[in-house]
């Protein structure tokens, strides 16, 4: 009976030591999965910029020569982005905050997806 009864607790404690691993190794493969995603956000969005700006300024000298006028040029790429910007401004939730929150939510829950499934 006591014999029992010790190895009834060796197998909890076993049991317990075997959860935290599993704890352990499901917030490192979020976190791990978490931090890959932000990193590749980072890196396209610094590239983007660049490909932007260049672009802008190659529409700048575009619109400069068709316009006989540097400034002009340039105002209509700022007026560009103005109207992306308002249009953006208008949409933002349905632009950015909610596709954000559901991608997060697939990141550190990933189990939410199969069950849905």
């Amino acid at each position: 009976m006591l014999e029992d009864i010790n190895n009834i607790k060796k197998d909890i404690q076993e049991y317990i030591e075997v959860k935290l691993d599993l704890f352990r190794l499901q917030i490192a493969e979020n976190l791990s999965r978490f931090m890959s995603s932000t990193l590749n956000v980072a890196i396209l969005g610094f590239l983007s910029f660049f490909i932007l700006l260049f672009l802008s300024f190659a529409a700048g000298y575009f619109f400069a020569s068709l316009l006989n006028s540097n400034e002009l040029g340039f105002l209509c790429v700022a007026g560009f982005y103005i109207l992306v910007m308002v249009i953006f401004l208008i949409f933002r939730k349905q632009i950015i905050d909610r596709p954000v929150i559901k991608a997060i939510m697939k990141l550190l829950f990933p189990k939410l997806r199969d069950d849905e499934k």
